[in-house]
């Protein structure tokens, strides 16, 4: 394998929307996955590669400094992550774990991938009960970017699932990669509606289903069924007013965090006045990374972090 001075740096610079269940649902709270950030090290996870620490075709670490697996790879992460020096033939697992599922049910699965060595990037897989399911997906042509790849499945009539990553790159000359921050959980019908029934004043309530396409305030079209249930219920209580909040993580310039946590809360404010609401009963506020609900250190602090909300400000 040809090695290259390699940075590993966590950048969340999204080239999709972020990950989603299908329309209509959103994902559970609770992660499926046992032990998928690997901070539990090499538990609960199966593959067929070797760990070893030192870098050599057909290896994996889990680690949190990547000079433990060669010695010119630096860098940082959230924490610990997989480490994979790729090798040969197509469907080689480089994880798997097996879980209980429901019958008929939608789940989401996803994991974040990195390109430890720009030459020949890998190429991935995500399979079920033996089954590939959606396409395969490249590691990111730059080093050192953490992307996030994801895919829906109906269990139909499974109750268990072996849920795998697998390699499809057939050439072991570079194809190394980190893995890390491995979800599945259940679809479940929006929270909203039922949140909506017990409202009271300074109560507030996140929009999850509101998505927007990168860097943007366009609203994602899967957002609208969620703003759908909100018009709604400000046109069967006319005298509510609410206001509505952008948050953002803090990576980044914050000048420009705290302009596009404005613009994407004045595009929510527009869709509903759009819909009929009066604007009067409107305030749009961009809070930019001020107001955090998780830890801004790790890379699913941050996914909480960034998010639209409403208060209610008058009933």
């Amino acid at each position: 394998m040809k090695k290259l001075l390699v940075t590993l740096v966590f950048c969340l610079s999204f080239v999709v929307l972020q990950a989603q269940c299908p329309e209509g649902l959103i994902t559970s709270e609770k992660n499926l996955i046992k032990n998928g950030d690997f901070e539990e090290s090499e538990a609960n996870f199966k593959t067929d590669y070797i760990q070893h620490t030192v870098g050599e075709a057909g290896r994996f670490a889990i680690l949190s400094n990547p000079k433990s697996l060669y010695l010119h790879f630096v860098g940082k992460s959230d924490g610990k992550f997989m480490a994979v020096d790729g090798s040969t033939g197509a469907n080689k697992i480089v994880w798997q774990q097996e879980i209980e599922v429901k019958e008929n049910t939608v789940y989401f699965f996803s994991t974040w991938v990195s390109n430890l060595l720009k030459l020949n990037p890998a190429v991935l897989q995500f399979s079920i009960n033996g089954k590939l399911i959606g396409k395969p997906f490249h590691t990111p042509a730059e080093q050192g970017v953490w992307k996030q790849f994801f895919v829906n499945w109906d269990s139909g009539d499974n109750k268990k699932a072996t849920i795998t990553i697998v390699s499809q790159n057939l050439d072991s000359n570079g194809n190394d990669f980190g893995l890390d921050r491995i979800k599945f959980y259940e679809c479940v019908a929006s929270s909203l509606e039922a949140q909506l029934t017990e409202m009271e004043q300074g109560k507030v309530i996140e929009l999850r289903n509101v998505l927007f396409e990168t860097a943007s305030s366009k609203i994602a079209k899967s957002s609208f069924s969620e703003l759908n249930l909100l018009t709604k219920y400000l046109q069967d209580n006319p005298s509510v007013e609410i206001e509505i909040a952008g948050h953002t993580d803090s990576v980044g310039d914050e000048s420009y965090n705290l302009r596009l946590s404005q613009d994407r809360a004045d595009a929510i404010g527009k869709y509903l006045i759009d819909k009929g609401t009066e604007a009067k009963r409107l305030t749009m506020k961009g809070y930019g990374k001020e107001v955090p609900v998780a830890s801004n250190e790790t890379m699913e602090g941050r996914q909480k972090n960034r998010r639209v909300e409403f208060r209610i400000t008058k009933l």
